[in-house]
């Protein structure tokens, strides 16, 4: 476990922040740089695997050098490519309009939580939240172990799903009920003839796939596929790529050729595209927590960080009573709303299409005018 901030949990921290990832994270060293008292809990032990395109926008590229992040530094692969194809294997070609660099979630979360514990965060991974409640103007987070602690403020950057969505009764879990339900794969791999300035994004049916180098060699495969794929072929991750990926002709020689690296497959399941609130139980909700965006849009990560840095001032003007609490949660609603909203529209309509097997040439060109790349 990194370092913790000096004291007890019985502590009043300015911020608690639920969720390790890059949009906790950063918000984390943005307070922390700033003298604010931050906790934040990550349920995991860095470093460790997520399931990620682990593509990171130019768009976000100076704000992560700006937190301290050295990317000049490390020789990522620079993507300035990207093709598309059909689940028959027709493919288009495109230049990357903003582009973007490879990075496993690996290097850079940890990266990160050094960063912020560094700047006095204080970083309680392997430490699972079961509870956070708001009472007298004040939050009592409980972790599994049964510590408590308490905060002025707390942000919810917890993922996709979390036990903490239904403590909280999130509206969208109880409608997400009758969604159709997808399962999300990601591993690495190794010793594959992948160009390095290269996205690619594959359609097999009910789902896509996409291949992005990394660094050191290794190349991300990540998909999303309807989750009736994986019960008709016995819940089996190998058996369903053979009978259903690699029906896709360009998506093929990757998965049967190419050596995994050692780590197992991370698999997640039950992901829904239900609109989500930013602020639930007072609680502020940024990154997936906040609102879930097509994985092929290939902006989750930085809709993360940009929510990061939008509550950030907020957070501030709000700790030095500048603005009230309703302000607070009403600014961020309408900043990230103005900023991120569209996104998540366009990134759901896109997704209703993609991994379709009448998917064609003309789709995919019209599609691809509206994806974030």
């Amino acid at each position: 476990m990194l370092a913790p901030f000096p004291g007890s949990s019985a502590e009043i921290y300015d911020c608690a922040i639920i969720g390790g990832g890059v949009a906790g994270l950063t918000l984390a060293v943005q307070l922390a740089r700033a003298g604010r008292r931050v906790v934040l809990f990550e349920k995991e032990t860095y470093p460790f695997h997520r399931v990620c395109g682990e593509y990171i926008s130019m768009e976000n590229y100076d704000f992560l050098c700006r937190l301290g992040v050295p990317l000049a530094e490390m020789e990522l692969p620079v993507m300035t490519r990207f093709t598309v194809s059909s689940p028959s294997g027709v493919a288009l070609h495109h230049p990357l309009d903003i582009g973007g660099v490879g990075l496993s979630r690996y290097r850079l979360d940890q990266l990160l939580a050094q960063l912020a514990a560094r700047c006095g965060a204080s970083i309680r991974d392997g430490t699972r939240v079961t509870d956070v409640v708001f009472a007298d103007e004040q939050f009592t987070i409980t972790t599994a172990d049964g510590a408590t602690y308490q905060a002025r403020l707390a942000c919810g950057a917890w993922g996709k799903h979390a036990n903490l969505d239904g403590k909280l009764h999130r509206p969208y879990l109880e409608a997400s009920r009758q969604d159709r339900q997808f399962v999300a794969v990601k591993y690495h791999l190794q010793n594959v003839d992948f160009p390095a300035d290269m996205v690619q994004m594959h359609n097999f049916r009910d789902g896509y796939c996409g291949l992005s180098p990394v660094g050191d060699g290794l190349t991300n495969c990540s998909y999303i596929s309807d989750v009736r794929n994986l019960r008709a072929h016995g819940n089996s991750i190998a058996g369903m790529e053979r009978q259903v990926l690699m029906q896709n002709p360009l998506l093929r020689p990757y998965l049967a050729d190419a050596q995994r690296q050692g780590t197992p497959p991370l698999v997640i399941s039950q992901i829904t595209f239900r609109e989500r609130s930013t602020v639930e139980g007072h609680v502020l909700m940024l990154g997936d927590a906040a609102g879930t965006i097509a994985p092929l849009a290939g902006n989750g990560m930085s809709m993360g960080m940009n929510a990061s840095f939008l509550l950030h001032p907020l957070l501030l003007d709000f700790l030095e009573n500048r603005i009230s609490r309703p302000e607070l949660e009403q600014q961020y609603t309408r900043a990230w709303q103005r900023l991120l909203s569209l996104r998540i529209t366009a990134g759901r309509l896109i997704h209703r299409v993609f991994g379709q097997p009448w998917l064609t040439t003309a789709g995919i060109r019209v599609l691809k005018r509206a994806s974030c790349y």
